[in-house]
């Protein structure tokens, strides 16, 4: 007997879970379902029932809450027997629990991690993958089954990506979370939330569910933070950047300093002081050590342990990926993909790498999503960058030529740039045009391995992957 919610998947003697969602109502699957053999079918409205007898049907005021209560007490209450921490915002929540779970692992004991990607257990810093994940917060059948996975391989905590979708779509509630992190608000999935007040809302719900004894750690320098701090129902700590914090924060970071190697600054919290030196670059990394410091601190680890392990951070797909075949320019993938992670990274090579020639940069921006990201990715590169290269990247039911256009019409008059749709020949056309002390940034996709396009997702071999073959061939 398995749970399920897509009617596809139902073998003889699975519970059906009726659904609604986005695009389809499992209610319309439910005579599907039990065609299949399920013995089960929970439901919320009227639906036709199966002349069957094999098949009971359950009627309830709330499928999803149904199906969390299930699916947690079907995989054996996985998150209560696991130290839980969760991130929740606009950016950051890749590398912060990516890296949560990597010096967790390190200090702490086995750690699972479960975002945009995949699914993995640390082991002291090796990783192992688990249960295959196709959601960056996956529903709660497959949330809870991954969890208990991750016991089973030793795991004794584990950080979770909590993306606005599934907040919403109540994918988390069965999670019994014991950490809470807010990183920030910025520009996105306007299509589907309509709004930035209904956006927040949705981040909101998070910190809405956490259990008295559960600890919130909230970036106080982003300007929903002081609302969030209000909502939450566990216990509040802050952290901001000195000089930006119009409120002091728990735990504030000073003396900042950034160089071509990396970053130091000082933390101050409770009194004391603890100085971090690290491999990382650009201000919104400085947030994302901030967090996870504050985090572990809270969650008993030793500050200087924690400030060791920053030193040399451990590759983060996807995320400031340098490129290097032994070309004299630079080749970056970044996920960037938002107003505020577009500003930043940008502002950041121009102002910060000593020695930049040119800025380059490889983009598109997605099909049905929000338009006026077009707009803001063409002010951020035509106030920062030097040449543009406007490309698909997940054009979904729009032609990419045309949303490619779209971002070239925003563009400064005469700012120089090419539209080639082809993305491993917009990759190639930036590298063979590149100069000695070029840096090229290639945005958008990260580490992602396909393009959705309008018959849904199709491969894509990774930017990181075609920058390297493309590098190898000339250098």
């Amino acid at each position: 007997m398995n749970l399920r919610i897509d009617s596809r998947k139902v073998e003889k003697g699975d519970i059906f879970f009726c659904i609604k969602g986005t695009a389809q109502d499992g209610h319309d699957y439910a005579s599907s379902a039990a065609e299949k053999g399920a013995s089960v079918i929970v439901y919320s409205h009227d639906i036709p029932f199966s002349d069957t007898e094999e098949t009971v049907y359950i009627k309830v005021d709330d499928t999803v809450k149904a199906l969390n209560e299930a699916a947690d007490s079907f995989y054996g209450f996985p998150s209560k027997k696991l130290k839980m921490f969760g991130v929740t915002g606009t950016n950051g929540k890749t590398t912060i629990a990516y890296m949560l779970a990597d010096i967790y692992s390190k200090l702490a004991g086995p750690t699972g991690y479960v975002g945009t990607v995949g699914s993995q257990v640390s082991y002291d810093g090796e990783k192992k993958n688990v249960s295959h994940v196709d959601l960056t917060t996956p529903d709660p059948i497959s949330m809870n089954s991954t969890l208990a996975e991750m016991r089973k391989e030793g795991a004794v905590a584990a950080a979770i990506e909590a993306s606005a979708h599934g907040l919403a779509q109540g994918r988390v509630d069965s999670v019994d979370f014991d950490y809470a992190i807010y990183t920030n608000l910025t520009r996105e999935h306007l299509d589907y939330f309509g709004d930035m007040e209904s956006y927040f809302q949705g981040k909101a719900l998070f910190f809405k569910m956490l259990k008295p004894e559960a600890v919130a750690i909230i970036n106080i320098d982003d300007e929903y933070g002081e609302r969030m701090k209000y909502l939450c129902t566990g216990k509040v700590f802050t952290y901001g950047i000195e000089g930006v914090s119009k409120t002091p924060a728990d735990y504030m970071a000073t003396n900042v300093e950034y160089s071509f190697d990396g970053m130091e600054f000082d933390i101050k919290y409770s009194g004391s002081t603890c100085h971090v030196k690290t491999d990382m670059h650009v201000t919104y990394n400085l947030y994302n050590l901030l967090a996870i410091f504050a985090t572990l601190h809270k969650a008993g680890l030793p500050a200087e342990k924690i400030a060791a392990e920053f030193l040399h951070i451990p590759t983060i797909p996807g995320r400031m990926t340098s490129v290097n075949e032994g070309q004299d320019f630079k080749v970056i993938v970044d996920y960037a993909h938002t107003d505020d992670s577009y500003e930043q990274l940008l502002r950041y090579v121009k102002e910060d790498i000593p020695g930049v020639n040119r800025i380059i940069t490889v983009n598109g921006a997605p099909g049905k999503r929000d338009k006026l990201n077009r707009e803001s990715y063409a002010k951020w590169i035509g106030m920062y960058g030097d040449f543009a290269v406007l490309t698909e990247e997940d054009p979904r039911d729009e032609k990419p030529e045309d949303i490619a256009r779209e971002i070239a019409s925003f563009l400064p008059d005469g700012f120089p740039h090419e539209i080639i749709t082809d993305r491993y020949e917009a990759i190639k056309y930036a590298i063979d045009n590149a100069q000695k002390n070029d840096v090229i940034l290639i945005l958008g996709k990260g580490a992602e391995t396909y393009q959705d396009r309008a018959n849904g997702k199709e491969f894509w071999m990774g930017d990181d992957n075609a920058a390297c073959e493309i590098l190898k061939a000339k250098f």
